[in-house]
């Protein structure tokens, strides 16, 4: 190969080299400047997409880059096919929990449970009609309003259900009426709860100092349906239980003409017939005072350190604490299990309802993993029993 040969290759490679920093460095500006970041004042920051760092949980959700973008950190993008459900008759003839799991549209996610009573025809009536009122106040109120939807769509709910009972409805006096529990999660980021929940009263026996032949019994209060979000591995409940005990909801209800009547098991009861002072139905409760105007409130959901959202019935909260529930999710692989194992623990522990759970993952799911040791109740086993049956 003579000089010149190896001139020209020389020359040839550096602009091979030449040519391929400059590419490297377009690249990298392009993958700089072309994530924007907007802000609420109107302006934009550049953010680099490769320094948002990473979130470690055992699901595979994938990364939703706008909401990523804006907010500076990864938000995992939460799928309905990601959602585990789970509802059981239990020990009941018949099931009145009902339950959805839906995208309302574009990132806006639609969670929930309803627990009827007197009758399924209340909870089976917002099941198939809740996310209709829903959308058509969604359609007219802008994203910012999705707390004023979610209350006049309650409100709309039960109105409707009352033209439809006057048609539909049996010649009885009781009209039947659900708990209701909803959950809007806007753009995986901004989490909506609405509910009217009442109270439910469980008993349990449970042996003091395991002394034998000591046995205590005690009243639990649950509430019938719930929402509660796992934050760092701490049950954080998010409803609050509509109950006649209340000093503001029993307010209401006495200058309403309602009366309040605690039964022989201490039961506070809305003219000794309703244990909860807000539902949807309970038609002939509501000049008394009974309401179904929700308690509504918005939550920021935190992935780094949210794990996951659950949904439940009576069936599971008259026997298991907030905590307990907590602890039986994280024990699971994914939230289709978990869902099963929360109805599953109801019935070891002698709930005598329908059970249903709903579990969302979020960001930080698996990430506070407990222990594998089953939590055990002597008490509980021993309800379960034939002598204490």
């Amino acid at each position: 190969m003579n000089f010149s040969s190896t001139f020209l290759l020389s020359k040839s490679i550096a602009n091979c080299n030449k040519s391929r920093l400059l590419f490297l460095q377009s690249a990298k500006r392009f993958s700089t400047h072309s994530a924007i970041a907007k802000h609420k004042n109107g302006s934009a920051k550049p953010i680099n997409v490769d320094i948002l760092g990473t979130w470690d949980s055992r699901t595979e959700l994938p990364l939703e880059l706008e909401s990523s973008i804006n907010y500076g950190k990864p938000i995992p993008q939460i799928l309905t096919s990601s959602v585990g459900t789970h509802s059981i008759q239990g020990r009941r003839s018949y099931n009145e929990d009902r339950f959805v799991v839906k995208e309302l549209r574009p990132n806006l996610l639609y969670f929930s449970v309803f627990d009827g009573h007197g009758g399924s025809e209340c909870a089976d009536y917002c099941y198939r009609h809740m996310e209709d009122h829903l959308t058509f106040w969604l359609d007219r109120l802008s994203v910012s309003d999705i707390e004023h939807a979610i209350d006049a769509a309650f409100l709309e709910v039960n109105n409707s259900f009352a033209r439809w009972w006057a048609y539909h409805g049996k010649a009885t006096s009781n009209v039947p009426g659900t708990t209701a529990t909803i959950s809007l999660l806007h753009k995986n980021m901004d989490l909506y709860i609405g509910h009217v929940v009442g109270l439910a009263i469980s008993l349990v026996y449970d042996c003091m100092f395991f002394l034998p032949y000591v046995l205590q019994s005690c009243f639990f209060l649950k509430g019938d349906s719930r929402a509660m979000l796992c934050r760092g591995g701490v049950a954080r409940r998010l409803t609050t239980d509509h109950c006649p005990s209340l000093l503001a909801e029993k307010t209401r209800i006495e200058q309403s003409q309602g009366k309040i009547i605690v039964d022989d098991v201490g039961r506070a009861m809305v003219n000794g017939r309703l244990a909860m002072t807000r539902s949807i139905g309970d038609l002939e409760l509501k000049p008394f005072g009974v309401t179904a105007v929700p308690d509504v409130r918005k939550v920021k959901i935190k992935h780094g350190r949210d794990a996951f959202l659950v949904l439940t019935t009576d069936g599971i909260n008259c026997v298991m604490s907030d905590q307990e529930i907590c602890d039986v999710v994280q024990r699971t692989e994914d939230p289709a299990e978990a869902a099963h194992c929360l109805t599953d623990a109801a019935l070891h522990y002698s709930s005598e309802d329908n059970a249903t759970a709903i579990v969302v993952p979020l960001g930080s799911w698996g990430n506070n993993t407990t222990s594998a040791s089953i939590f055990y109740s002597f008490g509980r086993s021993m309800t379960d029993s034939s002598r204490f049956s």
